[in-house]
């Protein structure tokens, strides 16, 4: 699939349209990978997210950028940090919560597809009683990077 946003690097595809809050890393975060909400340490008040590893598992939203400040990548897993938000735990990550963005594709998608977290940390399409967290903009496969809009529906 083609990109249709290549000259976006980072951050959400319209920031007028977009929720876009800072959270902590709870490990490394690769660029467009959906994130979950965890339980902060007692020595914290900030929302600390991880990437999400259960298929259909709620979602918070999907990194746009962080402390690494990396690229959007192909969608496969970063084995260097030029394609991560954050390479440790604590450390910044940039996160849309409600809004466009380009986000990882664990699957493929067409446009208009409701969208929930794969079991690989991006977004494949939600099946009955799966959180929807965002509506597909554009056709994508496995791999992909693509642009979403993130809404957090519910259970479809």
């Amino acid at each position: 699939m083609t990109d249709l946003f290549v000259g976006l690097h980072r951050g959400p595809i319209d920031h007028e349209a977009s929720s876009v809050i800072n959270a902590v890393s709870n490990e490394s975060i690769d660029m467009g990978a959906a994130l979950a909400l965890v339980t902060p340490p007692s020595t914290e008040l900030l929302p600390r997210v991880d990437v999400v590893d259960a298929q259909g598992e709620t979602s918070y939203g999907i990194a746009v950028g962080g402390d690494v400040d990396g690229i959007y990548g192909d969608g496969s897993d970063s084995t260097d940090d030029t394609t991560r938000a954050t390479n440790a735990a604590g450390q910044g990550v940039v996160v849309v919560t409600q809004g466009r963005c380009k986000a990882k594709i664990d699957g493929t998608i067409v446009l208009g597809d409701p969208l929930t977290a794969s079991a690989a940390g991006g977004l494949e399409v939600a099946a009955a009683s799966d959180e929807v967290i965002a509506i597909a903009l554009q056709a994508a496969s496995a791999g992909d990077m693509a642009a979403v809009d993130v809404q957090r529906q519910g259970i479809l």
